[in-house]
């Protein structure tokens, strides 16, 4: 990673490295975005400046056929209106978007590369944690006992790109998001829903999940923080039926002793 990169990490306050989610550290497997998902990606850059750049074409074209004056006839008479000002004001505006456009050309191509480098994806013998995106920083972890379905998903270009996405899902999630298409902001607001995105080992990362999930439910493992919130007496309910059992006990022995 360059220095600019690690400059702009820290700017953005992004961490370098993951952290690993609950679990032993030697059970711990890092899984990356493959070669081909960065390839898409930029592909995707580059018809998004290639658009834009059509734009200021016909921007940079529709300005300059404008006429320095407009001929207008009123009464017999020729009224001529110097556009000199107004033609000034927009060549400046397309001068000042042409800048910018330039300008965040390296930005945004450096962000797009930082969000491939920077996507991770770690499954340990308890849980599974997923941390994607630069300006938007998504960091997600489930325990592995609480996924309930596992889903591998693959559209024509990922098909074409040997790609495929590898879906956790837990309870509570719904199919609302995936029916509506796949990739939108949709699913990234999903918090029962877990995208292993753009990977090119996705059977072998479900199969590993899979196990990993029989062996944590056979051993009885769950989310290390629900044992140390469960009660060890009994619940505040539970005193409390106990209660009124007792007083209910007492005024039945109340009322037979004043009968």
């Amino acid at each position: 990673m360059s220095s600019a990169s690690r400059w702009l990490l820290g700017v953005l306050r992004v961490p370098h490295e993951p952290h690993l989610p609950a679990g032993e550290p030697g059970s711990a497997r890092v899984f990356r975005a493959a070669p081909n998902y960065w390839r898409l990606k930029l592909l995707q850059w580059v018809l998004r400046q290639a658009f834009t750049l059509v734009g200021f074409i016909f921007f940079v074209g529709f300005v300059q056929a404008i006429p320095n004056e407009v001929v207008l006839t009123e009464k017999g008479r020729q009224k001529r209106i110097p556009l000199q000002k107004p033609m000034a004001v927009m060549k400046g505006i397309e001068a000042i978007a042409v800048g910018l456009w330039l300008a965040q050309l390296p930005l945004t191509l450096a962000i797009i590369r930082l969000d491939y480098q920077l996507r991770w994806y770690v499954v340990t013998d308890r849980a599974a944690r997923l941390r994607e995106g630069v300006l938007s920083l998504t960091e997600m972890t489930f325990t592995l006992v609480n996924v309930q379905d596992i889903r591998i998903r693959q559209g024509p270009v990922q098909r074409l790109l040997g790609l495929a996405d590898v879906e956790l899902r837990t309870a509570g999630g719904s199919d609302v998001s995936a029916a509506q298409g796949g990739h939108g902001a949709a699913l990234s607001r999903n918090l029962h829903l877990a995208r292993f995105r753009g990977v090119d080992n996705a059977e072998a990362i479900r199969d590993l999940v899979l196990e990993r999930m029989k062996r944590a439910r056979d051993a009885g493992l769950g989310d290390p923080d629900d044992a140390a919130e469960a009660p060890s007496g009994p619940s505040a309910l539970e005193s409390a039926a106990r209660g009124l059992v007792a007083e209910s006990a007492a005024l039945r022995a109340a009322v037979s002793r004043l009968a």
